[in-house]
């Protein structure tokens, strides 16, 4: 088994990939992380924001994935990388169509929902400079966040995962997401389906621990 760290921020969406690891089982080490003034920086002080973008993330953010001496960036890569680590639970789908399944979701939720709906909500100046527009802006992500949440949610009614017979790292990646949904002030009881399936990976041991270790207040 190689040597995992995983650089997270607390409640961010890199406790998609905490969750999957402390789930799986496998020895891994985390390194939290924190925004300071010329970005992230580790909280116990083990690496600055200059030495984190040179030597661990090329743009300065989190998560990121040290892999014995490689460094693997973005979601759903972590996610898939993550899934080949105990094969047997067949994280990434158990067949060929589920794995594109599988991969088909991780695309979606990370740029969809992730990088443009939520982009638009929490950093309207990446796509705009006029500060007099960006409240459209924020406006118009959160329309989009609640047509994601609604595509999840609809896509949940008839069968309890969202891919195959059984959970994915699908699952997983959902979770801050649904979070994130509280802390802006959507009622996300108006996605029950979702909020189940949440409740459902929050009910696991693995998921407990992960939450208290990033502070993060588990679905109701």
């Amino acid at each position: 088994m190689p040597e995992i760290t995983l650089y997270l921020a607390n409640g961010a969406c890199s406790l998609a990939a905490h969750l999957v690891l402390e789930e799986i089982g496998i020895p891994y080490k985390t390194v939290v992380m924190k925004m300071g003034p010329s970005g992230w920086v580790a909280v116990d002080g083990s690496i600055d924001a200059d030495d984190y973008r040179r030597t661990i993330h090329h743009a300065g953010q989190v998560p990121a994935l040290k892999v014995d001496n490689e460094i693997i960036t973005e979601n759903p890569a972590i996610l898939g990388f993550i899934a080949t680590l105990i094969p047997e639970r067949n994280l990434a789908g158990k067949t060929a169509l589920e794995n594109a399944r599988t991969a088909e979701w991780l695309a979606w939720i990370s740029g969809t929902l992730h990088g443009n709906a939520f982009g638009l909500m929490f950093r309207p100046s990446r796509f705009c400079d006029n500060e007099a527009e960006h409240d459209k802006i924020k406006g118009k992500g959160r329309e989009l966040v609640l047509t994601a949440y609604g595509i999840i949610d609809k896509a949940l009614e008839k069968k309890e995962f969202p891919v195959g017979e059984a959970e994915t790292v699908v699952d997983y990646f959902t979770v801050p997401f649904w979070h994130w949904g509280g802390r802006v002030g959507l009622d996300m009881s108006s996605f029950p389906n979702y909020t189940k399936l949440v409740k459902r990976i929050e009910a696991k041991e693995s998921a407990k621990r992960v939450l208290q270790d990033e502070s993060v207040k588990p679905a109701e």
